[in-house]
């Protein structure tokens, strides 16, 4: 599997996460299968990214499903909206 990794994003990410070369291509199929099971316009072949990584499907599913597992719990636990406000700073207007 040949990849780019010379964009800013992902020098940027590499970096922080210390990642290895097999740990950025086990993101890169697991991302793909995830894909393609949820988008029926992108195409993986599983079984070509299998070969090309010497590891069985099963391995390449089980990447995906923990990927996927991580991705939903991230996004459930994501808070929204804006942090609370500091209640001990008064507004400059209320001080007279």
């Amino acid at each position: 599997m040949k990849l780019d990794l010379s964009g800013k994003r992902a020098q940027k990410l590499i970096r922080e996460h210390n990642l290895t070369p097999e740990e950025i291509q086990q993101i890169v199929a697991a991302a793909r299968i995830n894909l393609a099971t949820f988008d029926p316009g992108y195409r993986a072949n599983v079984t070509q990214i299998a070969d090309e990584l010497r590891k069985s499907r099963p391995t390449i599913y089980g990447w995906a499903d923990r990927a996927l597992a991580a991705t939903i719990d991230s996004l459930r636990n994501i808070r929204t909206g804006r942090p609370p406000k500091d209640r001990e700073r008064t507004s400059p207007l209320s001080e007279s």
